[in-house]
């Protein structure tokens, strides 16, 4: 219990205040929907909770390259973490990803008519012409030998003046890396090498650099990850 001041018409009434009782006026207003993480996030959290503030910060900035209302494709977008984070500008969202388990915990946890989530493994495929394609943590899991084929299925869901909005770790940052991304990171890109590929398919491409938290523009090679958005696409290559 604590005590506060209340001035009512002049007079000062010294009133006893319960906390649990003002928590719980709170908690009403929260409502009382509640959200599942699937294995993979849950190892997360369980195992190396930083990593869940860094993924979402990845997504906040991610969030800040799209105008408001647009159409938003998130290929790779596993349990749909940054999903919330993306929609708080998008006019509509679709999410894809090949696990059926992620896209099942994904699905239970939104129930929103502006976001919808697909099983599917999405190399070469259409979906619909978008305004923005976020891709992040993916790349690094496609053989260098079918990579022609992601940045071709970026090009092809892309409206004509739309942006794509790719992440994932340098490889100059693979000897600090745990031993699961160790195991899955087949096709670990440099700062350059991630720029020309992209130029390949874009006419502009802006690279930035992360190291936790914090995204900026210094020495590549230094940067934990890399993001890069990429707009103005060319024609799409043949896959």
């Amino acid at each position: 219990m604590s005590r506060i001041d209340i001035y009512v018409e002049g007079v000062v009434l010294n009133v006893m205040v319960n906390e649990l009782e003002k928590w719980n006026e709170v908690k009403q207003m929260l409502g009382h929907r509640s959200m599942s993480l699937g294995a993979h996030w849950a190892y997360n959290l369980l195992n190396d909770p930083k990593r869940l503030s860094f993924v979402l910060s990845r997504y906040k900035f991610a969030s800040k390259m799209i105008p408001i209302g647009q159409r938003v494709l998130e290929l790779g977008c596993s349990e749909g973490i940054g999903a919330s984070i993306l929609c708080e500008r998008a006019g509509n969202y679709m999410g894809v990803d090949f696990d059926q388990e992620a896209i099942s915990v994904a699905q239970a946890n939104f129930n929103n008519p502006k976001v919808s989530f697909l099983v599917g493994d999405f190399m070469g495929n259409k979906y619909g012409v978008y305004d923005v394609v976020v891709s992040l943590d993916v790349i690094e899991h496609i053989n260098s030998g079918s990579e022609n084929v992601f940045f071709d299925t970026i090009c092809r869901n892309l409206d004509t003046d739309g942006i794509a909005i790719l992440g994932t770790p340098n490889e100059t940052s693979a000897s600090y890396a745990s031993s699961a991304s160790i195991a899955g990171h087949v096709n670990l890109f440099s700062g350059n090498r991630l720029r020309q590929s992209l130029q390949k398919y874009f006419r502009n491409v802006l690279l930035f650099g992360m190291n936790d938290e914090v995204v900026h523009t210094g020495f590549t090679p230094m940067s934990h990850y890399l993001i890069a958005v990429a707009c103005y696409k060319r024609e799409c290559r043949a896959t």
